[in-house]
């Protein structure tokens, strides 16, 4: 751990906990409403497809989104090879020097678009997705996520059918950061016979409970159609249920592709793809009972909703900051943002790629991407450079998408490109630039006080929790165990910068998916603290906040204290409460940072 920080001394239980007077609900700051359901004017799906947006700034713009660099390779395929329909995941990492980093993981097929045995490929980053490493072969093609007991789990992409009730779908388990994989098996209980086999399109979903999430989408025997499902587990991904039907179709469309996301006021928000017109398009529908019934897909709205937004393999993205990001494409590939973090409204998408050769727009690349983050404002973005192609009745690759006497404006290697892109959070009032805390820390800028010192220094915790602890709490991660903790009623964290700042704007996430207090006090020089300038009441938060302090006293603010309350209960390996600092920004008024 740094050693600009120190412990508190813990507060002795017989003191009374603070009581909020009166005057501090008038500093109380309103946390973004819940989302409540409303009759929506029945309307006539339009038309017209939406034309592909412009390209992504390569500076702040005003936008929403600026790229911070243009596509490289990061997986290029030998000559007759294949590469392509990537993901990708961002897994936090302890270095062996006891520094945070983050490794970057893309995954791929290797094979052609066909029901065939998958062949899957990785390439590896350790310096936060600059770099990668050579490709190598994987058990899998979806992107791993982190579970709540610290592994990764990643699940393969065709499940097989055992019986009329029975799928099995392969799943890899990685206990040591992805260095090394474990294959297993989870079966998959279905409440008909498919037709034959499913497909598991996606990463899965954890909730708060530890249930896991994942969508599927399948053919039932009797139907020509597919129909995209979410199928539950609550046993660590051995066995998986249905739990809810996403869309069913019919009426000459097809929907199959899902993502689902659980975003910023807690419900799951899924984005499919709809096939049966001129182009794939992109449908929305959200649950707020966790998965068991969804609304009726609506299409996918940009501006006024007057046109259908075009598009596969759709990518759901809640960025630390909040800010709800989505990847798709075909045409091109591309992001869109909703900057209310619940997916209510979007702005329209910036191209991040385009391969085209000037015949057809869906030339080039497949709009196959993969998103994940790299910090609380930025993500990176993986693609392809030519679409898969499909294989004929002979056997030979059938290469209509990327036709190697095509005039392709990148050319038709099968390969795997990335692209770093920031999302900015869409702050009211004046500007405001952000304190690197974490910098500040590393160069003597910052010193803090904490009593939130679980896990104790070498004991079993502290190995099986390497990102707990005072750097969690602004190491840009959101992580559950990415997290200040402390194994008691209350928790303290005290920051002591060496300059003055005018506190402009403060984020904060206290214990992820569960409801929590806290109170942020500012002093200009460590005795005087007087009220709280930010009050949160049972708030339960899927990513950070953001809050405008209530103007204090002195413009100089030196030392911030924030003040958590436990919550209850508590993850069994801490105790039965737990006080819980997920993450805390800080932001200057003036136009410079300490």
């Amino acid at each position: 751990m740094p050693t600009r920080y120190r412990a508190l001394p813990p507060r002795p239980r017989s003191v009374p906990p603070r009581v909020v007077p009166a005057y501090a609900a008038a500093v109380l700051l309103c946390l973004p409403a819940a989302y409540a359901a409303r009759p929506v004017p029945a309307r006539a799906e339009p038309r017209a497809y939406c034309s592909v947006g412009p390209e992504v700034p390569g500076t702040e713009d005003g936008q929403a989104l600026s790229a911070e660099n243009s596509p490289r390779w990061i997986a290029e395929a030998e000559p007759e090879g294949y590469a392509g329909f990537p993901g990708v995941a961002a897994i936090g990492v302890v270095r062996p020097d006891g520094t945070r980093g983050t490794d970057v993981i893309a995954s791929f097929s290797r094979n052609a678009d066909s029901v065939v045995p998958q062949v899957s490929g990785m390439t590896v980053s350790h310096d936060g997705g600059e770099t990668f490493g050579p490709v190598r072969g994987s058990p899998f093609r979806n992107a791993p996520v982190r579970l709540h007991d610290g592994r990764l789990l990643a699940a393969d992409y065709y499940s097989t059918a055992v019986d009329a009730h029975t799928n099995r779908l392969g799943v890899s388990v990685s206990s040591d950061d992805g260095r090394t994989w474990q294959p297993g098996q989870a079966v998959l209980t279905t409440p008909g016979t498919l037709s034959s086999w499913g497909v598991a399109h996606g990463s899965p979903v954890q909730l708060a409970d530890g249930t896991l999430l994942q969508t599927f989408y399948a053919r039932y025997a009797g139907s020509a159609l597919q129909q995209p499902e979410v199928y539950a587990s609550t046993d660590g991904a051995r066995t998986f249920t249905r739990r809810g039907v996403l869309a069913v179709s019919g009426g000459g469309y097809e929907y199959n592709e899902a993502t689902v996301a659980q975003v910023a006021d807690g419900s799951l928000l899924a984005v499919l793809r709809r096939d049966g017109g001129a182009y794939s398009a992109l449908f929305t529908t959200r649950s707020r009972d966790r998965g068991a019934t969804w609304t009726p897909p609506a299409p996918l709205v940009f501006d006024d909703g007057s046109c259908l937004v075009p598009g596969v393999d759709p990518e759901l993205l809640l960025m630390p900051n909040g800010v709800l990001v989505l990847s798709a494409g075909r045409p091109d590939v591309w992001l869109a943002v909703s900057t209310d973090g619940a997916g209510e409204r979007w702005e329209p998408q910036r191209v991040t790629y385009h391969n085209r050769d000037g015949v057809r727009d869906t030339h080039g690349t497949s709009g196959y991407s993969g998103i994940a983050p790299l910090g609380p404002h930025r993500l990176i973005q993986v693609f392809d450079n030519c679409k898969l192609p499909g294989l004929r009745h002979d056997g030979r690759p059938d290469e209509r998408m990327c036709p190697r006497d095509g005039r392709f404006e990148h050319g038709t290697a099968y390969g795997i490109l990335r692209r770093h892109v920031r999302v900015h959070t869409p702050f009211a009032g004046p500007p405001a630039a952000r304190i690197d805390l974490a910098g500040l820390l590393r160069r003597g800028g910052l010193t803090v006080e904490t009593t939130m010192t679980w896990p104790p220094p070498g004991t079993p915790a502290a190995a099986a929790r390497p990102r707990t602890g005072i750097g969690g709490a602004f190491d840009g991660s959101t992580e559950y165990w990415s997290s200040a903790v402390g194994a008691t009623a209350r928790g303290e964290v005290v920051l002591h910068l060496r300059r003055g700042v005018a506190l402009g704007r403060i984020g904060l996430s206290l214990r992820p998916g569960h409801p929590a207090d806290a109170e942020v006090y500012v002093s200009a020089d460590g005795g005087h603290w007087g009220r709280p300038v930010v009050t949160v009441k049972a708030h339960t938060g899927y990513a950070m906040d953001y809050f405008t302090p209530e103007p204090p006293r002195s413009r100089a603010i030196r030392h911030i204290k924030i003040i958590t309350t436990a919550t209850t209960p508590c993850d069994a390996e801490i105790g039965p409460r737990c006080a819980m600092l997920n993450e805390i920004e800080l932001y200057s008024a003036a136009t410079g940072a300490p």
